[in-house]
């Protein structure tokens, strides 16, 4: 008994340190347990983050309106929804008429809202906006309009409806009239009637 005595009393420090580390690495597991979950949450709101940041840049064409003109049954004005392509435009247009000539035409692409699509007719030569979609943004961001007193042939060839005849009889009518005054005249131009001025009067401005 005695000698047990001797031992605590040379060897407690010991005793409690071995207790001490023991109670440590008790302690050490329990937190790795609790934080286990609190990890594993972290990683699917990241995950979550970047799904989110995909989606919200994989669409950046606007819906609304764009122009078909050109070699279509009905060339105007159409809405479109962000997703539609020109193919469904010309569809809705009432299909290609047959002297259409699209093999410099992209109907794949899709229709973004104010861009306008000119079908061209087979044995012209076609403009550059016949050769895919053109928009022209101006600075208040809205498509460009095609100025009646300064347009050249080709320029107004990509208007709805206006072929080199008619695009010629424009010209000869400003610089025979000095100008034109208000784009109301354009109805003074031979061949030029009232619905074609209408498709035409979205498109069309007298100004400088």
């Amino acid at each position: 008994m005695e000698t047990l005595k001797n031992w605590v009393r040379d060897y407690w420090g010991i005793a409690l340190v071995a207790i001490g580390v023991c109670g440590f690495m008790w302690w050490q597991g329990r937190s790795g347990a609790a934080m286990a979950p609190i990890e594993a949450s972290s990683s699917v709101v990241i995950s979550t983050s970047q799904t989110s940041s995909i989606s919200a840049t994989s669409s950046t064409a606007k819906a609304g309106y764009v122009h078909i003109k050109g070699a279509v049954v009905h060339p105007g004005l159409y809405p479109v929804d962000g997703t539609t392509r020109w193919d469904a435009v010309v569809k809705a247009a009432g299909g290609l008429t047959a002297a259409a000539d699209i093999s410099g035409v992209n109907l794949a692409a899709i229709a973004n809202d104010q861009e306008s699509l000119l079908i061209p007719v087979k044995g012209e030569t076609p403009s550059p906006a016949a050769s895919g979609v053109t928009a022209a943004p101006n600075a208040s961001g809205q498509s460009a309009l095609i100025n009646l007193n300064t347009a050249t042939e080709a320029e107004l060839q990509t208007l709805s409806g206006i072929g080199p005849k008619k695009a010629a009889d424009i010209i000869a009518f400003r610089e025979t009239n000095g100008g034109f005054k208000s784009i109301e005249q354009l109805k003074e131009v031979s061949g030029i009637g009232d619905k074609t001025y209408e498709q035409l009067a979205p498109f069309v401005t007298v100004g400088p």
